[in-house]
C-alpha cells in the first residue's frame, strides 16, 4: 500500500510517499480501505513539528478518513467486509495515521456510516464534531444570538457558518479576499467581511446596531487578538481555538477590564479537552454523521487530490487558497468545487 510519512519536521517537501506492506488486522481490529482522507491544520502542525500532541517521528499524518471495511479480525462482531465506515484519530492514543491506502483500527473506535452517505462529505466531519462541541459546550449558544466567525472560508470556519446559520443564528463571517467573502455569503452568512479591505469592527457595529456579537470564534490569534473584546455584546465571549497568525497578543486583561461593564470573557478551546471524555466526544461525531445523512449539513469540499499529492494539499492550506475542505483520495484525483449555496 501507499502511505505518506513525515520523517522529520519541515516544510511540505518533507512529506514522503512510501510503499509499505499492507497492515494485518488483529483479532479485535478492522482493516479499512480509504476512500477519502481529510487534510487539516493539525496535519500541517504534525508535519512542521509544532503540534503540542506530536506523535513520535517518523509519523503518518491524518485525523480522519472515510472508506470501506476490507477485512476484519477473528474476534470482530460489529463490522463485516464491505461496511462503510469513518476512522478518526481522535479515538486513538495519539493523533495521525490516516494518510494511507489502508489502516487498521479497533472495532470499538470506528464509526458506522449509513449506506447512502456521501463518503467525501464524511471525510470532512471532524470539523463538524469540533463545531458541535464549540457551540454546545464552549459557547453554550442560544437561539437568536449573533456570532462572528474568523477564517470563515476554511474547513472549520465554513463548518461553523454552515451549522450556525441552520441553527438560526445571525452569522458574520470574516475572510480575506473578495472570492472568499463571496464563498462565505454563499454558505448563508448574513454578512461577509473582506478583511483585506473592510473594518471588522465597523461591520460588526453596522450588522448588530452597535450591540456587538454574543460569541466570537477565533482560530487566528495574532497581535490584534485583544481587540476582539470590544466587539462583544453584554455577557459576550471569545472562543479562541487556534493561532494561525501566531499566539494571541495585546493586553487581554486590560481589554477585559476596560469593557468590564459588559462582563466579557475568553475561553481557550481544544478538542483535546475530550481525550478522556469518550462518550461526549463520540456523541458529537455521531451527531455529525446523522446530520450529514439527513442532509442538514453540507460540507464544502474544495478539491480532492491523489494521496501522493499530499505536499500540494499542504501547500494549498498554508497558502490560504482553500475554500472549505481539501481531501486526499488514494484511488484517483477528482477535482470538486464547493457548491454555490446562495
Amino acid at each position: 500500500m501507499k502511505v505518506i510519512r513525515v520523517p522529520r519536521p519541515g516544510p511540505p517537501d518533507v512529506l514522503v510517499c512510501c510503499d509499505e506492506p499492507d497492515p494485518v488486522p488483529q483479532p479485535h481490529e478492522v482493516l479499512v480501505r480509504a476512500h477519502a482522507i481529510g487534510v487539516g491544520m493539525p496535519d500541517v502542525a504534525i508535519r512542521a513539528g509544532t503540534y503540542p500532541w506530536m506523535p513520535k517521528l517518523p509519523a503518518v499524518p491524518g485525523t480522519e478518513l472515510s472508506g470501506t471495511v476490507e477485512a476484519v479480525g477473528a474476534a470482530v462482531t460489529l463490522f463485516r467486509a464491505g461496511d462503510r465506515v469513518l476512522v478518526s484519530a481522535r479515538e486513538k492514543h495519539e493523533r495521525g495515521g490516516c494518510y494511507a491506502e489502508l489502516v487498521t483500527a479497533a472495532e470499538d473506535t470506528v464509526f458506522a456510516l449509513p449506506p447512502a452517505i456521501d463518503l467525501e462529505g464524511a471525510a470532512a466531519l471532524a470539523n463538524y464534531q469540533l463545531v458541535r462541541l464549540m457551540l454546545t459546550d464552549a459557547a453554550r449558544i442560544e437561539p437568536g444570538q449573533a456570532v462572528l466567525v474568523y477564517a470563515a472560508a476554511g474547513g472549520a470556519g465554513s463548518a461553523l457558518v454552515d451549522v450556525a446559520t441552520r441553527m438560526g443564528l445571525a452569522v458574520i463571517g470574516v475572510a480575506r479576499g473578495a472570492e472568499k467573502a463571496a464563498f462565505v455569503r454563499g454558505l448563508g452568512a448574513m454578512r461577509a467581511v473582506d478583511r483585506a479591505g473592510e473594518s471588522v469592527a465597523d461591520a460588526v457595529a453596522a450588522a448588530t446596531g452597535g450591540r456587538g456579537v454574543d460569541v466570537i470564534f477565533d482560530p487566528v490569534g495574532g497581535p490584534s487578538f485583544a481587540d476582539n473584546i470590544g466587539l462583544l455584546a453584554s455577557m459576550g465571549q471569545v472562543v479562541s481555538y487556534g493561532s494561525l497568525a501566531g499566539q494571541p497578543g495585546g493586553d487581554l486583561l486590560a481589554a477585559l477590564r476596560r469593557h468590564r461593564g459588559k462582563c466579557p470573557s475568553v475561553r481557550v478551546f481544544s478538542i483535546h479537552a475530550y481525550d478522556d471524555r469518550r462518550e461526549r466526544r463520540r456523541a458529537a461525531m455521531t451527531w455529525a454523521i446523522d446530520e450529514l445523512a439527513q442532509g442538514r449539513i453540507r460540507p464544502a469540499i474544495h478539491a480532492c487530490l491523489e494521496l501522493a499529492e499530499a505536499k500540494a494539499a499542504h501547500e494549498m492550506l498554508e497558502g490560504g487558497r482553500v475554500l472549505g475542505k481539501v481531501l486526499l483520495q488514494p484511488q484517483r484525483a477528482l477535482a470538486r468545487v464547493a457548491p454555490d449555496r446562495r
